[in-house]
């Protein structure tokens, strides 16, 4: 390939940057899912002698996390395969997908949200006292992983994201919180690394805002971040396209 024909590509077509990145956790169902609805999903949870007594503080959390993602992937995709020889060379024969975990890191801001937002989540999982395991449709989510235009996040009045790539993980949640490491010669920002577990991840790449996974693959309607309030709303007034980009 001639240099200026890798050149002139670039400029026009631009090259996808690692610092441009958004990470939307959606909050788990709780009891509410096993529960005919209960209001105060989170109630009762506790973490560290601290309680999320009520929805608005794992809203909270939701934020946070978002916002201090310091390190995130796009998650991987491997077939299994498994050797096929009768005679001769063999030939390796898919069988399946698998994935691997998906690591987070988060800065941990100074009343320790983010840590407690782990710790109230991974305890709906399996009860620290008696041991049991609850029930999967309470403690797993959806995890969003956006690619973000260049020129996202330049001007702080936006109201909506444009995102190039987003994937979404589904079924998932923190199977590994990591420990937090301090020293006394160590002046940086604490830093909490999770490994988030799930079942299989689909692409929901969405003109304007983020795409999530319902009933179907597509969904009814996008979820709106605002960077300058650091708000998710519903945005049901969206222009929606159709898998070839048309306005419907």
């Amino acid at each position: 390939m001639a240099i200026r024909e890798f050149l002139a590509t670039v400029k026009s077509a631009g090259l996808a940057k690692s610092s441009k990145y958004m990470v939307v956790l959606d909050l788990p169902k709780g009891p509410s899912a096993n529960n005919f609805g209960r209001s105060n999903v989170w109630g009762g949870l506790t973490s560290g002698g601290n309680q999320f007594s009520n929805y608005s503080q794992m809203v909270e959390g939701q934020r946070l996390v978002s916002l201090y993602c310091e390190a995130a992937s796009l998650p991987s995709l491997n077939i299994d395969t498994k050797l096929n020889k009768v005679y001769g060379p063999g030939r390796e024969m898919p069988y399946g997908v698998s994935y691997s975990p998906v690591n987070l890191t988060f800065y941990i801001d100074r009343d320790y949200i983010v840590k407690r937002f782990f710790d109230t989540w991974q305890r709906s999982i399996i009860n620290e006292d008696t041991h049991h395991a609850n029930f999967y449709n309470e403690y797993v989510t959806q995890v969003h992983i956006l690619a973000l235009d260049a020129s996202d996040g330049m001007d702080v009045s936006q109201s909506s994201l444009k995102a190039r790539y987003q994937c979404t993980l589904l079924e998932a949640y923190p199977k590994t919180v990591a420990e937090v490491a301090y020293g006394a010669g160590n002046a940086e920002v604490a830093r909490l690394q999770v490994s988030m577990q799930f079942r299989k991840w689909t692409e929901t790449t969405s003109p304007f805002g983020i795409g999530s996974v319902q009933a179907s693959q597509k969904s009814p309607e996008y979820i709106i971040y605002n960077p300058a309030q650091g708000t998710f709303r519903a945005d049901t007034s969206a222009t929606r396209f159709n898998d070839a980009g048309i306005s419907i």
